[in-house]
């Protein structure tokens, strides 16, 4: 089978599974997202490797565990010169490469007062706007030519304004067209460059597109028809959540004790934050309806997934960070590839977002790099190979003091707030999916947690591999 001729890579920020109806959803409107799950492959257990923006990002972006990109908490750049980027292994293959958004493997804030050029990482075309509203970057000076009469009305606080926590708990509606939002200006910088890409250049060369949306990250500021598109909808009530941090240590009963928010308010984000991911699915039809007028839709493989999750009440919590549920550390992944991928197909195993630049390499007839640490699945998703697809258990990591393994029935974690008196936590997810009850300190529960523990330091050993060769052996 051929390779894909084109690939659109398409990452959020903040977005759960459960925000896509056609993957198990029960509030907010994806029709264009839900097209491409049941026309194209679902992983139902994918799992990021930091709940964080740029730990997460320089990881799946390069097949590479956080220990080796370097990148470990936000604020750590990617080097420039990092050679297993995705733009350079895609631009080896033989594709031109496009960056259109966020892509954050650099720091952001102020870089629109520093004149020099950014790093490109590989990328031939390099449209990149970190943040939608903060900068007198690529977006706000589209929408200074576009709508200058709205420019005021989408500028938000810079990243380490005061105002900015208060934009996150305080949602609004603003009143523009969807179009004019940041997702907009993907969507329209994406369209422009398919009317040339559809020509006799699209017809000739390769291209590898990654549109790096920032939704629905806070700050939660949809436009009127992106929360138009939810009237009617009743939100899914949330689980009790009240006394779930009496048997967690010190590092996480911390984070439960205290609602985020009161009920009222803690709705009004999950509505507005849903509101965003329509957003982005709208962004998402303009693009298909791109392809399809340029006639290479069929022949293009198409993948979402997202950086992390939220923890949008889960737990009485929101935003991301370090208590390991689910919720942020689970993420959708699907790929839409009508000439080359089975339709409606759903894969269950266990999966990490590290592995997925190591199949799209696969699926891309390229040798995958000997350096990187993910799994190439994609023989499995070519029905080439018989054995099962997925992992036996998952890892990630929080900086460098938090821990997380998970398998199908378990989930272990171990906080190192305190470095000479670590703490565990163990749930049973067959009796426990909602993840509330600890089962560290349960006698019953012994020899599975040790197994559990074994493993974890086994996966942070492995994960920390050296990616440099060795020169001389002496």
């Amino acid at each position: 089978m051929a390779a894909p001729q084109h690939i659109i890579w398409i990452t959020a920020d903040h977005l759960r599974s459960d925000h896509i109806r056609a993957l198990g959803g029960s509030y907010g409107h994806t029709p264009n997202l839900d097209r491409l799950v049941q026309g194209g492959v679902a992983f139902e257990n994918c799992f990021v490797q930091s709940p964080l923006c740029m730990p997460s990002r320089a990881s799946f972006m390069t097949g590479c565990y956080p220990h080796q990109t370097g990148v470990l908490e936000n604020g750590q750049e990617l080097d420039a010169d990092f050679e297993l980027t995705a733009a350079r292994c895609m631009r080896a293959a033989g594709y031109h490469t496009v960056q259109i958004g966020k892509l954050h493997h650099q720091c952001h804030e102020d870089f629109d007062q520093d004149p020099r050029a950014r790093h490109d990482y590989g990328f031939d075309v390099f449209w990149c706007d970190e943040e939608p509203g903060c900068y007198d970057g690529p977006y706000l000076r589209w929408l200074a030519s576009e709508a200058p009469d709205e420019l005021n009305l989408f500028r938000v606080p810079r990243p380490t304004a005061p105002g900015r926590t208060k934009d996150a708990t305080h949602p609004k509606v603003l009143d523009a067209p969807w179009t004019h939002s940041f997702s907009g200006w993907i969507a329209e910088q994406c369209e422009r460059y398919l009317h040339s890409w559809g020509g006799s250049r699209g017809k000739q060369k390769r291209q590898f597109m990654h549109l790096g949306f920032y939704a629905p990250h806070p700050p939660l500021n949809p436009t009127r028809d992106m929360m138009e598109a939810l009237e009617g909808q009743e939100l899914p009530p949330l689980p009790d959540s009240s006394g779930e941090w009496q048997d967690k240590p010190d590092p996480l009963a911390w984070q439960l004790r205290n609602p985020a928010l009161p009920p009222e308010q803690m709705d009004e984000y999950r509505r507005h934050m849903a509101a965003m991911v329509t957003g982005i699915d709208f962004a998402v039809g303009q693009v298909l309806t791109g392809l399809e007028q340029a006639g290479i839709l069929e022949d293009s493989l198409i993948v979402v997934c997202s950086d992390h999750g939220d923890y949008n009440g889960d737990h009485g919590l929101i935003l991301k960070g370090p208590a390991g549920y689910d919720g942020v550390y689970k993420v959708p992944l699907f790929l839409h590839w009508p000439k080359g991928l089975e339709a409606g197909r759903r894969e269950p195993g266990l999966v990490e977002l590290v592995d997925l630049l190591p199949t799209l390499l696969g699926l891309a007839e390229q040798q995958v790099p000997a350096a990187m640490s993910g799994c190439d699945w994609s023989s499995h998703l070519r029905a080439e190979s018989a054995e099962n697809l997925g992992r036996e258990d998952v890892f990630a990591q929080h900086a460098g003091n938090q821990f997380m393994l998970r398998t199908a029935e378990w989930k272990y974690l171990r906080f190192h707030a305190d470095q000479e008196h670590p703490t565990e936590v163990l749930y049973d997810l067959k009796q426990d999916p909602g993840e509330t009850r600890n089962r560290a300190e349960d006698p019953a529960c012994a020899e599975i947690l040790s197994r559990m523990r074994e493993r974890c330091f086994q996966r942070l050993t492995q994960a920390s591999r050296s990616l440099k060769p060795r020169r001389l052996n002496f």
